[in-house]
């Protein structure tokens, strides 16, 4: 062996930028962003001796920038090799590169000692070498060699909000059909939350609020034109300053870091409208990169939202018969039909859609679940699945989410399981506000100082759930304020500026759960009650201040308005 080359020994993961080459060299490397991800790469091709724990697995990305004229050429390949052995192959179209690829490599059946060899080359479609021209920037990001025996030995936190699930779509919940098998099983290992409800009934004030443990106003994020102000620490953040690797991948726009959900996230990875099958792929390469050390990622899955268009596969679990009307799940199909011009098929049909909707993404969590177990991960991390709202189906008159603050529209599912965790059910009320400091609590790290929730591990008395959303049809700001299942709940509409109370909606949900019907109390009790509300809402603005102002792009704007956030 070449003398200053000696193998390094396994002792957690192993950044092969870190070594010297097989020829006691080193190799060129530098800092490639695409797809808007800035990894540290190889540039060029490399040689390592290695020792290989029992269980290896090489983790690496590949990926390319392209700053030249017109199209870039040839096509980029990448070779792994052991012992002089081809062990993968890859290729890569550098005019359709997108991002990161990442790749996990079993080593099985090789020595304790190897030669790796991570070949970078671009040619011709038939093979015939090609000088990468000015501009053009081959990569391999970060290969690291992990020993899969220290899997699951750290604490890892895997947070799941799948958008838009209606809490009584869901089996651990009493739903009849089947949506959500691998929920239900994640729910009856773990704990299962009877009575969970969101601070708000559209995507960005509710994750914000989720992520950060305070109402909507204080965080700033109360509509489309004003993200996140900074002014409170994210889940992330609070994880990241712990030493914790932080990663996301996201579906919306309102979830990403235009409206500032990147806070505290080493990378945020959003595409707009992914579905479920990508998040899973994205979930499992990143436990494999991260497994061997504390982590936190966040998954948000966006299926269920509309417009509704699950895999046939799915839907045909819920309607046996086609469906023979006008109807598809197109938002803009039906947004303007009500209940004089809706048939019980038309429904039945756009039940079934946004049914088929929830059960590929149950079936995609499961893959996140599989790999959990298949790399031993389980042992050592907890998992959260959550959703930011629910969805209406005319219930009170109308369709989706944002404009009202009914049962549909705010009670949402919420379950977790982890090492610790005993199975149960949490009978109390529940918030979103209760996520962060739950999940800190069970990695045993302090609430941070602004959290108005609390942690559901431990015993608590049953506080008063708040939501609100800008987001109406009338032009008010509503908020709820609400007692707990079997109790009461107020809904305010508020003048938008001053917060005058233009309307109160008050139920008795022991008596009428599904809100037919508006019954105030003794008078000095709704005082007291309005007079909270009204209170928590100004104070939160009052916090809040300093949101910045969002501008969306021309692109960004027609998206929003094709998914109706937008008139």
């Amino acid at each position: 062996m070449l003398a200053g080359c000696r193998p390094p020994a396994v002792q957690g993961p192993v950044r092969l930028l870190e070594q010297p080459t097989a020829g006691g060299g080193v190799v060129r490397a530098g800092s490639v962003t695409t797809g808007g991800e800035t990894r540290p790469a190889l540039l060029e091709s490399a040689r390592y001796r290695v020792r290989l724990p029992r269980r290896a697995l090489l983790t690496y990305g590949f990926g390319l920038s392209w700053t030249g004229e017109g199209e870039a050429p040839g096509w980029f390949h990448v070779t792994l090799s052991a012992d002089g052995r081809t062990l993968d192959e890859r290729k890569l179209n550098p005019r359709a590169a997108r991002g990161w690829r990442d790749v996990s490599l079993p080593l099985d059946g090789l020595g304790s000692e190897t030669l790796l060899e991570i070949q970078l080359s671009l040619t011709e479609t038939d093979g015939r070498p090609v000088t990468p021209p000015p501009g053009l920037v081959l990569a391999v990001a970060d290969p690291i060699l992990h020993d899969l025996d220290a899997y699951g030995r750290a604490k890892g936190i895997v947070l799941v909000s799948i958008d838009t699930l209606r809490r009584d779509h869901v089996g651990l919940y009493g739903y009849s059909k089947p949506t959500t098998p691998r929920i239900d099983a994640l729910g009856r290992q773990g704990l299962v939350c009877d009575d969970a409800v969101s601070t708000s009934s559209w995507t960005l004030p509710a994750h914000l609020s989720m992520l950060t443990s305070v109402d909507p106003g204080a965080h700033g994020g109360t509509d489309m034109h004003h993200a996140f102000n900074h002014r409170v620490p994210t889940l992330a953040e609070v994880l990241r300053k712990a030493g914790f690797a932080t990663q996301a991948v996201t579906s919306h726009l309102y979830v990403s870091s235009t409206y500032g959900l990147d806070a505290g996230f080493d990378n945020l990875d959003f595409h707009q409208d992914r579905k479920a099958g990508d998040v899973a792929d994205r979930a499992i390469d990143l436990l494999d990169r991260l497994g061997d050390r504390p982590f936190f990622l966040f998954l948000h899955f966006y299926d269920p939202h509309w417009h509704y268009d699950p895999p046939e596969s799915a839907l045909r679990i819920f309607e046996a018969t086609p469906y023979t009307g006008s109807l598809s799940g197109r938002w803009q199909d039906f947004k303007d039909r009500g209940p004089a011009n809706v048939s019980p098929a038309d429904l039945a049909h756009l039940l079934a859609l946004y049914d088929g909707e929830i059960r590929y993404t149950d079936d995609n969590l499961g893959r996140v679940l599989d790999h959990l177990d298949k790399r031993g991960l389980a042992r050592g991390t907890l998992v959260v699945v959550t959703s930011d709202h629910g969805e209406e189906f005319l219930e009170h008159g109308s369709w989706e989410h944002q404009k009202t603050l009914y049962e549909e529209v705010v009670r949402v599912p919420l379950v977790m399981r982890g090492p610790g965790i005993a199975p149960g059910r949490v009978a109390g009320q529940a918030s979103l506000l209760d996520v962060a400091p739950t999940i800190l609590s069970w990695a045993g790290l302090p609430a941070a100082a602004t959290h108005q929730g609390t942690s559901l591990l431990v015993p608590r008395s049953n506080a008063e759930a708040y939501g609100e959303t800008d987001h109406t049809a009338d032009g008010t700001r509503k908020v709820f304020l609400r007692g707990g299942q079997g109790s009461w709940k107020l809904i305010l509409s508020l003048e938008p500026e001053k917060g005058g109370v233009r309307r109160a909606e008050w139920y008795d949900l022991l008596s009428d759960p599904r809100e037919t019907r508006s019954a105030p109390p003794r008078d000095a009790v709704a005082e007291a009650l309005s007079q909270r509300a009204v209170a928590r809402w100004s104070a939160a603005r009052g916090r809040g201040a300093g949101a910045p102002a969002v501008n969306l792009s021309p692109e960004q704007k027609e998206r929003l308005k094709a998914l109706g956030y937008v008139q």
